[in-house]
C-alpha cells in the first residue's frame, strides 16, 4: 500500500486546525502547526511535505510570508492560502510573493475544498513523477493522491487531464512547426523576433498606455500590442509563441481577467500578468484559481520593477520550455530504442522454427547414414 501524502494545515486557532484535521485525515497524513515559524520549522524538518495550506491573519507571521518561506525551503511543495477576509494585500502578496497554487476563503465549501485539495495531490505527484522518472533506475513507491469521493476525484482529475492535454497539444505545435535544431534552437526559433528579441503580447485599451510600454521595452523585447482582449485572442491563435502577456484589467466587451484564463487554451504556460489601475480582488480571486497569474501589477507602474517583473518571466519560461522540449526528446529517444530491440527480437528464430531446423537436420543426417 502506498504511504499518504503529507500535508500541513497552519492556523492559530485550534478549532480550525481540528476541523481541517477530521476532514482529511483519513486520506491524508495530516500535520498542523499553530504559527508561522513553527510551520517553518517543520517543513524545514520535512521536506517531503507535499501541501501546505496556510491561514493569512496569524499574529506575528501573515500566512504569505509562511507560504513565501516555505517556497524557498521545499519549492515542490504545493501552497494554499486560506482566510476569511477580503484581504487585498494579502490577495496581492499571493500573486506576486507566495505564488501560491489556489486560494480558499472561510467558510469553505466541504466538497470544494477536497476538489481543490485532491487537485494539488494530484499536480504534487505528478511534478515529483515528472522530476523523479528514469528510464533505468528502479524507484521506491511514490505516495499517491488519496482515495477521494467519486465526484470529487473525477472533478480534479478532469482539470488536470484538461490542463495536460491543452499543455500537449502546445509542444506538438511546437515541435512540429519547429522540428530541427536543440531545444535553445527551437526556442530561439519561435520565440524570439527576427531580430533576435523575445515577443510579448501587450493589451490595453488606452493608445497612450501601448505606446509608453512599448517606448519602455522596445530596447529588449518586440513588443507586439492589441487594444481589446478579442483582437489578442485572434492574433495568439495565429501566433502563440510569445514569451509573455501582459494586459489591463478593465477594458470594454472582454476583461483582462478573461482574457488571461481564455488564453491558457491557446498558450497554457506563457507567464501572465495583470496591469490595472484598481484593486479588483474578486478577479485576482478567480485568476489565481483559474488563470495561474504570474504577477500583478498597479498603474502607475514603477519602470524598473516592471522590466525587472519582465525579464523574470521570460527568463523562467524560456527554462520551462527548453526543458520540456528536452524532457520529451528523451522519451522519444527511449521509445526508438524500444521498438528497435522488439523490431530486433522479431528477426530471430523464435524456439519453434530453431526446433523444427534441428530435426530436418538430424532427419537428413539419419538418412544419409
Amino acid at each position: 500500500m502506498s504511504p499518504k501524502l503529507k500535508i500541513l494545515f497552519v492556523d492559530d486557532e485550534p478549532h480550525i486546525l481540528e476541523a481541517l484535521s477530521q476532514l482529511f485525515d483519513t486520506l491524508y497524513d495530516v500535520h498542523t502547526a499553530n504559527s508561522g515559524a513553527e510551520a517553518i520549522e517543520y517543513v524545514r524538518q520535512t521536506p517531503d511535505i507535499a501541501i501546505v495550506v496556510s491561514d493569512q491573519r496569524m499574529p506575528q507571521m501573515k500566512g504569505i510570508d509562511v507560504l513565501k518561506n516555505i517556497k524557498a525551503i521545499s519549492p515542490d511543495t504545493v501552497r494554499i492560502l486560506l482566510t476569511g477576509y477580503a484581504d487585498a494585500d494579502a490577495i496581492l502578496d499571493s500573486v506576486n510573493v507566495g505564488e501560491v497554487f489556489r486560494y480558499i476563503k472561510k467558510p469553505w465549501n466541504t466538497e470544494q475544498i477536497r476538489e481543490v485539495i485532491s487537485l494539488a495531490a494530484m499536480t504534487y505527484t505528478t511534478r515529483k513523477k515528472a522530476k523523479e522518472s528514469s528510464a533505468s533506475a528502479q524507484k521506491p513507491a511514490q505516495p499517491q493522491p488519496a482515495p477521494q469521493s467519486t465526484n470529487t476525484i473525477t472533478a480534479a482529475m478532469e482539470q488536470l487531464l484538461k490542463q495536460k492535454s491543452v499543455e500537449e497539444t502546445f509542444f506538438t505545435k511546437l515541435s512540429d512547426t519547429h522540428k530541427a535544431g536543440s531545444t535553445e534552437e527551437v526556442f530561439e526559433r519561435a520565440f524570439l523576433s527576427k531580430s533576435g528579441k523575445p515577443k510579448i503580447l501587450v493589451v490595453d485599451d488606452e493608445q497612450g498606455v501601448l505606446v509608453a510600454l512599448s517606448q519602455l521595452l522596445s530596447d529588449e523585447y518586440e513588443v507586439i500590442t492589441c487594444q481589446s482582449a478579442d483582437e489578442a485572442v485572434k492574433l495568439l491563435e495565429q501566433d502563440s509563441f510569445v514569451t509573455l502577456l501582459l494586459t489591463d484589467q478593465r477594458m470594454p466587451k472582454k476583461t483582462g481577467t478573461e482574457l488571461l484564463i481564455d488564453s491558457r487554451e491557446i498558450a497554457p504556460l506563457v507567464p501572465k500578468v495583470l496591469i490595472t489601475a484598481y484593486t479588483d480582488v474578486e478577479d485576482v480571486i478567480r485568476l489565481i484559481n483559474e488563470g495561474q497569474i504570474f504577477r500583478y501589477i498597479q498603474k502607475p507602474w514603477n519602470p524598473e520593477k516592471l522590466r525587472e517583473t519582465i525579464a523574470e518571466a521570460v527568463m523562467l519560461y524560456k527554462h520551462q520550455i527548453t526543458s520540456h522540449l528536452s524532457s520529451r526528446t528523451e522519451s522519444e529517444r527511449a521509445a526508438d530504442k524500444i521498438k528497435d530491440a522488439s523490431t530486433t527480437a522479431n528477426a530471430q528464430p523464435s524456439p519453434d522454427d530453431a526446433l523444427a531446423k534441428l530435426k530436418a537436420l538430424s532427419e537428413l543426417a539419419k538418412k544419409s547414414t
